[in-house]
């Protein structure tokens, strides 16, 4: 659809055209002839349409009918449009991509959201320190623009870029407008090869900041020994002293303070950026001595400063950077806080496409739709509806790269367990979960699990039916949408296929019934990609039992071309691990049953696998194989045992 209002001049201008009046019809002599009736010196005079005149008569008045209903129509909806953007008056403007600045969007200049209420809830709210982890591309760069553009004196006499936003509307916010200092700084720069290069981009966005207050220079508010600290600290910056990284922001709160006798607030943005850098490029012990000592000084030894709003991706195990800092609130993506604050809810998505004059909401609900934060569901990525807005085409437009180094880091370290359940996610299924939010880098090598955290926090996955326990977060967890789904497609199956070999080597064992180069490599997998958590030793708990299903599952998804998987189904008169079902006649079949050692009734773990195979035999789980009508002598049976890192594969002979 065209622009409504600009296509109702259009109309107007034509039907001004027009003949005006009725087309109606007279029968006269039994025929009906057409009479154009109008209204002259307040008396109705009909005229007769002559013939020469008629086809081109009757063709302006169907057209004026059509006009005017397609007219009417567009008031209507301009109608609807004027009630959409009461609440939200910005979503017709020009939608502009890559603009993080709330200035860029102040009064008009850009298609905006408004999210403002969200300065609302935050200055309500009671936490000191609050840190918030959002996806890439969710908003968080330009909400924390408008806080600092509402609260900083500096920016405060242009109360009309907030006057028609939901802000405005909360009497005891408009108090706060213009009146609260505010220090925000972004690590988004804070990445290199090495800690030298990274470090560096960090002391150039302390300098930036430091150039963005040269104002406390003018004037008399501070006197000669502050303006000298701030001359010295701003000099140092320049010249590149990481020494000076830990008191860069503490050093800034004072001199706003004695500026303005108000503590301000601190806004830190991606404060994740130059740790996973660290971890994936090989400086991670330099860099996060570097941020311990940083955020101690800034948020916890700082008495300077009244409120502080972190924010970045994911969320760094407290262990690691926050171990002293009391007074933090948490805030991830399974947390209701602040759920509809970043990322388009559905309603705001259906009203900027009514606004935009774009009709395929089916089309871009089904592409785009599927976040989850908190219980707040139906979440968009503003990225990916702002680029289709602008280029009107149903494609990916949202990707992850730098987080992705760090899932191939995961991946290749240990990828073996979660194939199986990533290519359950791929065929569109639900896995179960329990997952620590935190991401513990120091202990990525040995935490399957990290993986897990991670698709979550950088939203390749969406968590539904959450249950806390403590940090562990037991959800239901499916791949987000379908431009995730892509992503999943032609980058994480990747990363698996790159290093398949292990998974090549596996399967070519099993098919060729090669027990003693099964056992190598599952032992190899042990000891280089598990850690004893993982693997346990106690067969009071199907925990270590379900590890290793798990881990064979992955191993052999690959023949999923070739065999039709089963597990965990009954059969005769139990339930089988694992069943291999061949979709050609002339290929084995195979029954896999699993058991941990018990060291109080079996001497090694020789006697747990033919256990396992007995198991297999006593509860007759040939039954299923033999319906499907495949012989005794092409089912071969498979015993695996283990205890902890130890593992014991033996077929039926």
């Amino acid at each position: 659809m065209e622009n409504p209002r600009e296509r109702i001049r259009e109309i107007e201008k034509r039907l001004a055209q027009l003949p005006k009046g009725t087309l109606t019809y007279k029968t006269i002599n039994g025929k009906k002839q057409p009479y154009v009736q109008r209204t002259v010196d307040g008396r109705s005079v009909s005229y007769y349409v002559k013939v020469s005149e008629r086809a081109q008569i009757l063709m302006e008045f169907a057209e004026r009918k059509r006009l005017v209903e397609e007219r009417k129509h567009l008031l209507a909806y301009r109608e609807g449009l004027a009630a959409i953007l009461k609440k939200n008056p910005y979503l017709d403007m020009k939608v502009g991509c890559g603009y993080q600045d709330f200035r860029d969007f102040a009064c008009g200049r850009q298609f905006y959201v408004d999210k403002t209420h969200f300065i609302a809830e935050w200055l309500r709210s009671e936490s000191k320190v609050t840190l918030i982890t959002r996806p890439r591309r969710f908003g968080k760069t330009t909400l924390l623009s408008t806080v600092e553009n509402f609260l900083d004196p500096r920016f405060g006499g242009h109360s009309e870029y907030f006057e028609k936003l939901q802000v405005w509307t909360e009497e005891d916010c408009r108090t706060l407008y213009g009146t609260i200092p505010v220090i925000s700084v972004s690590f988004g720069s804070c990445k290199g090869r090495d800690y030298a290069q990274a470090i560096r981009g960090m002391i150039s966005s302390f300098y930036n900041l430091y150039e963005s207050h040269r104002y406390l220079m003018e004037g008399e508010k501070l006197d000669a020994e502050d303006k000298a600290v701030y001359q010295r600290m701003k000099k140092a910056l320049e010249m590149g002293d990481e020494t000076k990284a830990e008191s860069a922001i503490p050093r800034l709160c004072r001199l706003l303070y004695r500026y303005y006798g108000i503590w301000p607030v601190i806004l830190l943005d991606e404060y994740d950026t130059p740790l996973l850098e660290a971890y994936t490029d090989g400086y991670w012990e330099e860099m996060i001595g570097t941020c311990r000592q940083l955020f101690h000084a800034a948020f916890k030894e700082n008495a300077y400063y009244s409120r502080a709003i972190i924010t970045g991706v994911m969320r760094v195990t407290k262990n690691s950077l926050f171990s002293d800092l009391n007074n933090i609130e948490v805030d991830t993506v399974t947390c209701d806080a602040y759920s509809d604050c970043f990322g388009f809810t559905e309603e705001e998505v259906i009203d900027a496409l009514q606004c935009q004059n774009v009709q395929e909401f089916s089309k871009v609900k089904a592409m785009y739709d599927g976040f989850i934060f908190g219980s707040q569901k139906d979440i968009y990525n503003p990225w990916s509806i702002c680029n289709y807005l602008r280029q009107g085409e149903l494609i990916c437009y949202w990707t992850n790269t730098s987080s992705n180094k760090l899932i191939g880091e995961i991946i290749r370290k240990h990828p073996v367990r979660s194939k199986h359940e990533i290519e359950q996610l791929m065929a569109g299924e639900t896995v179960h979960k329990k997952i620590n939010e935190n991401v513990t880098f120091q202990y990525l090598d040995g935490d399957e699990n990290s993986l897990w955290s991670l698709f979550l926090a950088i939203g390749y996955i969406k968590a539904d039916y959450v249950v806390k326990h403590g940090e562990i977060t037991e959800c239901d967890v499916s791949v987000t949408n379908q431009e995730v789904m892509e992503m999943f497609r032609y980058e994480v199956l990747a990363m698996f296929d790159n290093g398949n070999a292990i998974y090549n080597d596996f399967v070519q064992a099993l098919l060729l019934h090669n027990v003693c180069d099964m056992n190598d490599i599952l032992l190899d997998i042990a000891y280089t990609s598990m850690s004893y958590f993982d693997v346990g030793k106690r067969p009071s708990e199907r925990a270590p039992e379900n590890f290793y299903h798990g881990l064979v599952l992955g191993l052999i998804v690959s023949l999923r071309d070739r065999y039709r998987i089963v597990s965990n189904r009954e059969s005769g008169r139990g339930r089988y691990d694992i069943a291999m079902y061949p979709l050609q006649d002339n290929m084995d079949a195979f029954l896999m049953e699993f058991k941990v050692h018990d060291e109080k009734t079996e001497t090694n773990l020789e006697t747990t696998a033919d256990n396992a195979l007995r198991q297999i035999e006593e509860k007759g789980y040939e039954k299923d194989l033999h319906a499907a009508g495949i012989k005794s002598e092409h089912i071969y049976k498979l015993g695996f045992a283990f205890s902890g890192k130890d593992v014991l594969v033996k077929e039926d002979l």
